[in-house]
């Protein structure tokens, strides 16, 4: 049986609610700061989710040899359409996180806006792990940027209702499930007389967990901050950055 983000029809109808103009002015202002978490230089990045190129473009405008894997047709052509507007060179590959495999050509590992996390078995985040180590150049960095399991605990709502720019309403229904560990959300986009329904869900994981699980992966201990400025994680973050190192 399919996992919900293996269809691609998911990505299409429900893409405009989470890939809004104003994500990609930030992704693009937030790339200097992910590459200062470096303690090296950085000439090869993997965009691992990279969805419809928000980080891998900026990335790649900024100089980098990039490589963006994701597995939706349709946020790669996204990702295409996006980098041929800014003239930005970059190399697409639609793969599975779970199989993707370049044994040390990366420098930088990035995983941005909550990308890890959506298998239903929580092993599969391990293996995910495993490979971005391996992936990795010595002295290589992965930065793994999550909503973090408090900020969700303290935060999460019934019921939001968001209007989209194109007067299209969003609905959207989260619960918390298997002791707090999985974030589940059901959305109903209403355009005009047609009404889309879906259902989705991504493990949750503390900043002590994913720090846990990075250390088993083979990580250097990580060091976990509140958002790509460097800040705590504490009671205000809204973000859990976590960057870790391979020996």
């Amino acid at each position: 049986m399919s996992e919900w983000f293996e269809n691609d029809d998911f990505w299409r109808i429900f893409g405009k609610c989470m890939f809004q103009p104003e994500k990609f002015e930030r992704a693009a202002s937030e790339i200097d700061a992910i590459v200062a978490f470096c303690n090296s230089p950085v000439r090869d990045v993997l965009d691992l989710g990279c969805g419809p190129g928000r980080h891998a473009v900026p990335l790649a405008l900024a100089g980098k040899r990039v490589t963006g894997v994701d597995l939706s047709p349709h946020l790669l052509a996204q990702a295409r359409a996006y980098a041929e507007a800014h003239e930005a060179r970059a190399e697409w590959v639609q793969a599975d996180m779970r199989e993707f495999r370049s044994p040390g050509d990366f420098d930088l590992i990035v995983s941005m806006w909550t990308s890890f996390g959506y298998f239903d078995d929580p092993e599969d985040d391990r293996e995910v792990l495993g490979l971005c180590l391996e992936n990795l150049r010595p002295g290589g960095t992965l930065l793994v940027d999550i909503a973090g399991k408090e900020y969700m605990a303290r935060n999460i709502e019934p019921v939001h209702l968001t209007e989209l720019d194109d007067e299209s309403l969003l609905i959207e229904r989260p619960t918390l499930e298997d002791r707090m560990c999985r974030y589940s959300n059901e959305w109903l986009l209403i355009e005009g007389d047609r009404v889309h329904r879906a259902h989705w869900h991504h493990n949750l994981y503390s900043a002590r967990e994913l720090a846990d699980l990075l250390s088993d992966a083979g990580f250097e201990p990580p060091l976990i901050y509140g958002d790509l400025e460097g800040n705590p994680y504490d009671l205000d973050a809204e973000r859990l950055i976590a960057v870790a190192r391979k020996p």
